[in-house]
């Protein structure tokens, strides 16, 4: 047989089994998160998109790009949102397969990132990372969009860099910048790819030269740039005058290490996995809080030493898990840190750096197997591979429903105070005050110093006519967070129902002050005064919510009102 056509069957066969490879990633991925296809909304997914109002209009673009539309400022992933509202608007289904899409894109990029580091089963860690349970609470829920987005992005840095260190080529370098700002326009916990650059030239030429500084140095500075950004808005919109306990330095070194060990072992051994995880006491902390620090530390010591051989491989891959998780470890305060410590979300992008070590060494033992012993190798590895499919596609089943995941969660971890309140409004729409309130009450004993369960006492409150008492519970919301506008607005709607105009006039007064661009501030702001008969002063109102929002009816019918000089019964209240 000639020698070209030995090649060419060859090549035929190679195709064939890189098909067989990418439809087995693409199909595992899409049986194991199958159940969320038509998953309701979670959790957040009021903020990121249904109340998001910034979704919803053209305007809404310049809200997102100039950071008066969201607590975080992540605008690219904003505006992909943007784009999904206007094709789907609130069909959840579009916003799940987007994510999934993106989810699958990642899973072959690990593939192809792999393969041009050159590790072995490079496909093997393609189709883990795209099982893994650990993953699924980030393609499961939607306001974790981001994690795909970035991640999507991030990946084609990292491939633009080795391209550019291979090859020099101008336009590879361009691109990898150009996708390193992309990705951290869609999430800030991307940027820790700076320091991984030199610790990728320090791995690969064992050392690190000027070339290699000048090289990242874009980088660290747009991850200094947008680091400083995301800072900025958590203190001041995410987190605000809210107190979270974290603890001092102290504290904080021992959550990082306990912190560490976790995510080891959720990665390792995906079993017990939940939304909400207990949170640790560290503060003070106790000296076995600190033996987790001190074990990471022992073993990057001895990584380190044997750096001749394989312990450079394992600094690199553990290098890269434990950057990444920097930004999560509890040194900067983050407002998720009110609930709970650690969360699988973020290990979306740390996990690749195990699974990384995991097919290298893997890939070893393989080939320097006899072939019996290989042939068990491969049962087991189906075996793993089966198990964690089915363990995913059960883990990924309880996001279908808001109040499905709460149960599980309340099931695993009680004293969850944010499992209870939002349980609680989930019981709320479906009618179950009883239930709810009982659900409320605990949570208040878990956190008493919380606007936001204060908050959901008074609806509750509110829809049983005891109106002194919820106004109470609204109050004391809004004494808590008076940052927070979603407890403002519930205390004046409240006070117009029991025509308290004058109380509710100040709180809609403040609540311009606080968010200057919103119309519905203005148009219930109009109303109340013209309550209080001062009818020109609410006309401005009315064509100032007008002119932020056109399409804004209550405002519109408002002012007809207003202009017309009708009873003030006829007039709209904005919810």
């Amino acid at each position: 047989m000639p020698l070209s056509l030995c090649e060419s069957q060859a090549q035929a066969i190679q195709r064939m089994w890189l098909i067989l490879r990418v439809l087995l990633i693409l199909l595992t991925g899409l049986f194991v998160f199958s159940p969320t296809f038509h998953g309701e909304w979670l959790w957040d997914d009021d903020q990121e998109v249904t109340a998001n109002r910034a979704l919803k209009t053209f305007s809404g673009l310049w809200d997102i790009w100039t950071g008066s539309a969201f607590a975080d400022y992540f605008p690219l992933k904003s505006t992909f949102l943007w784009i999904q509202y206007q094709l789907w608007q609130l069909n959840n289904t579009g916003y799940h397969l987007t994510t999934i899409v993106f989810h699958l894109s990642n899973s072959l990029l690990v593939w192809k990132l792999f393969c041009q580091l050159h590790i072995r089963l490079a496909w093997i860690g393609g189709l883990l990372f795209c099982i893994h349970p650990v993953v699924v609470e980030s393609v499961a829920w939607v306001s974790e969009q981001k994690n795909t987005l970035s991640q999507f992005f991030l990946l084609l840095s990292m491939l633009a860099c080795l391209r550019f260190d291979e090859r020099h080529r101008s336009k590879d370098y361009c691109f990898a910048v150009l996708f390193f700002i992309a990705a951290a326009l869609c999430k800030t916990a991307v940027l820790m790819l700076a320091p991984i650059i030199l610790l990728y030239c320090w791995w690969k030429r064992k050392g690190i030269s000027k070339k290699d500084i000048l090289f990242s140095a874009p980088f660290f500075a747009i991850a200094l740039l947008l680091g400083a950004v995301t800072i900025w808005f958590q203190f001041k919109r995410a987190i605000g005058e809210e107190g979270i306990p974290v603890g001092g330095f102290f504290s904080r070194l021992a959550t990082a290490g306990m912190s560490t060990v976790f995510y080891v072992s959720k990665s390792i051994l995906p079993v017990d996995l939940m939304p909400i995880y207990p949170r640790w006491e560290v503060d003070p902390p106790t000296w076995l809080q600190f033996v987790p620090a001190l074990i990471t530390l022992l073993l990057l010591l001895y990584f380190y030493r044997k750096r001749a051989t394989w312990g450079r491989d394992m600094l690199f891959g553990f290098g890269f898990f434990l950057l990444n998780l920097v930004p999560v470890m509890g040194f900067v305060t983050m407002s998720y840190m009110r609930i709970t410590w650690a969360a699988d979300h973020f290990l979306y992008l740390p996990i690749i750096g195990l699974l990384g070590l995991f097919c290298s060494g893997a890939g070893w033992l393989y080939l320097n197997a006899s072939a019996n012993k290989q042939i068990f190798l491969e049962g087991v590895g189906v075996g793993v591979l089966l198990l964690l499919s089915y363990t995913s596609f059960s883990y990924a089943s309880i996001f279908v429903k808001e109040e499905v995941m709460w149960r599980y969660t309340l099931k695993r971890n009680p004293n969850a105070w944010q499992a209870h309140s939002r349980y609680a409004m989930t019981l709320i729409n479906k009618g179950d005050l009883g239930t709810a309130y009982s659900h409320l009450l605990v949570a208040v004993k878990l956190r008493p110093d919380l606007a936001e369960i204060r908050n959901n006492l008074g609806v509750i409150l509110q829809k049983w006519d005891r109106m002194d008492e919820s106004l109470q519970r609204f109050r004391e919301a809004r004494e808590r967070a008076l940052w927070e506008p979603t407890y403002s607005m519930n205390l004046a709607n409240a006070l117009i129902m029991t025509r308290n105009y004058s109380e509710a006039m100040g709180i809609f007064s403040h609540l311009i002050k606080l968010r200057p661009n919103n119309a519905v501030f203005y148009c219930n702001y109009g109303a109340t005064l013209f309550m209080l008969g001062l009818r020109q002063e609410a006309i401005s109102q009315f064509q100032t919510a007008l002119k932020l929002n056109p399409s804004l009816e209550s405002a519109r019918s408002n002012l007809r009102a207003a202009l017309s000089n009708v009873s003030a019964t006829e007039l709209q209240f904005s919810r």
